[in-house]
């Protein structure tokens, strides 16, 4: 095992003042998370908002910036590294542009990324390997000890981060562990990210109230994962539990001026005077249908709805 996951020491990586530079071990190390999470469940891995969210997350915890992230150019280099069974990273071009592919300069932004592929194949030897937890956290410690070790800061804030991550990642696997109650702290930041994680990627990302969607170019995102009855009363952090909503909807729930209902529709109180011009942004969500999850599995529970309206202001 040893000699397969060797091949993430022997990275093609520039370096900088004596310091590697982070992009492909980061997303390498995205990859990893994401395979742990049950989101990249074969060898083909889909270039999605969720692995590019993630790569930008483990580039800031490993730089302290987001904006200089720049996963075009992680996803098109790797290509030139060596997995242990063959090449390391295989773009699936689109149409004829393999053939091209010696002759396709730098991409310049993930727009022209996608024009040229969507897909990539990860070393089949590798991913089974990593497939198993104890492998991933050895292959992630192999990624920061190899090329953070020269930046203690960024050493240290990966590791953090990592730990939270890979128990994250057993719960999005097993949502039915999200139940119950929380005895240690580690436990509870790794189930609010699961949660957090399984609530915004059921709802694409999409406010379930406004069904507003934005994604920045540094992949922060517009929605907050909200609980339906709260952690403090439930001890339930399942999807199932929970809603993509903005912030300032989310405030609004959590105030109890509006409310999802078994009906599936919003409700605004009473209390919120429509005659204000300052309140209409509320009074017209009144009646609106809620946006509902497409896979039914993560659709919000009846029971939480009720909960929801039987607490709205009268």
């Amino acid at each position: 095992m040893e000699e397969t996951l060797a091949c993430l020491t022997r990275l093609r990586v520039g370096h900088s003042r004596g310091r590697a530079a982070p992009n492909k071990p980061c997303l390498m190390l995205a990859i990893i998370c994401e395979i742990q999470a049950g989101h990249i469940t074969s060898p083909r891995v889909a270039i999605d908002d969720r692995l590019i969210g993630r790569y930008h997350d483990l580039y800031e915890a490993a730089t302290g910036s987001r904006q200089s992230a720049n996963p075009q150019l992680p996803l098109w280099h790797l290509r030139n590294d060596q997995g242990p069974a063959g090449p390391l990273w295989s773009p699936e071009f689109m149409g004829n542009l393999g053939a091209l592919e010696a002759q396709l300069g730098q991409p310049r932004s993930m727009a022209q990324i996608h024009e040229r592929f969507n897909t990539a194949l990860l070393d089949s030897t590798l991913f089974k390997a990593l497939q198993n937890d104890r492998n991933s956290r050895e292959g992630c410690a192999l990624l920061v000890t190899q090329y953070f070790s020269a930046n203690p800061k960024a050493h240290d804030d990966l590791h953090a981060y990592l730990a939270i991550t890979l128990e994250s990642g057993s719960y999005e696997r097993h949502p039915e562990r999200l139940a119950g109650g929380v005895k240690e702290e580690s436990q509870r930041y790794a189930r609010s990210a699961a949660f957090r994680s399984l609530v915004l990627e059921a709802y694409d990302y999409r406010c379930a109230a406004s069904r507003l969607r934005y994604i920045t170019p540094d992949y922060r995102y517009l929605v907050e994962a909200a609980h339906l009855v709260p952690f403090a009363e439930s001890q339930d952090d399942r999807p199932t539990n929970g809603l993509a909503l903005t912030p300032n909807l989310h405030w609004a729930m959590d105030n109890h001026l509006i409310a999802p209902g078994p009906d599936h529709r919003w409700h605004v109180s009473p209390t919120v005077d429509a005659l204000v011009p300052d309140s209409r942004w509320l009074c017209e969500l009144d009646g609106h249908p809620l946006v509902l999850p497409r896979d039914p599995r993560w659709q919000p529970d009846r029971d939480a709805l009720a909960w929801r309206l039987d607490h709205l202001q009268r």
